[in-house]
């Protein structure tokens, strides 16, 4: 058995966040899930602890927490937010691969300067995770 993954997918309670966390939610991964709306997150985890017996899911209350815990971050939120984001976790997301789905790179890596940025669609972000490992 491969070692698991935390993850931390900020932004999941949109439909690509939410799409992301359950397809994660299938490989040997631990979900760390942050949104700005907490109910719509806790309905979410609910639905894939539910749907996938040996899915581990716990949600946090700030995406600092929830990348400070992971190995791979996830942005699934909307271009205009990732700016905030990437302040509130730059200290944190230092040596980590941070996946983004809607922002350009470039203007990210300037935001996080010591962390690795790659850019995918919602198909391709398991198996770039995979390959990290």
């Amino acid at each position: 058995m491969s070692t698991k993954q935390t993850i931390a997918v900020i932004g999941a309670s949109d439909k690509k966040g939410a799409a992301i966390c359950k397809k994660l939610a299938t490989g040997n991964n631990r979900l760390l899930l942050f949104a700005s709306d907490k109910e719509k997150v806790k309905v979410l985890a609910n639905e894939i602890t539910t749907g996938t017996e040996s899915a581990e899911v716990e949600v946090l209350e700030c995406p600092t927490d929830a990348s400070w815990e992971a190995d791979v971050i996830v942005l699934a939120v909307p271009c205009d937010s990732e700016k905030e984001i990437a302040e509130k976790i730059r200290e944190v997301a230092n040596q980590k691969l941070v996946i983004t789905i809607h922002h350009p790179v470039e203007a990210l890596q300037q935001l996080l300067p010591h962390s690795k940025l790659v850019k995918a669609s919602t198909e391709t972000i398991q198996s770039i995770i995979q390959n990290n490992k």
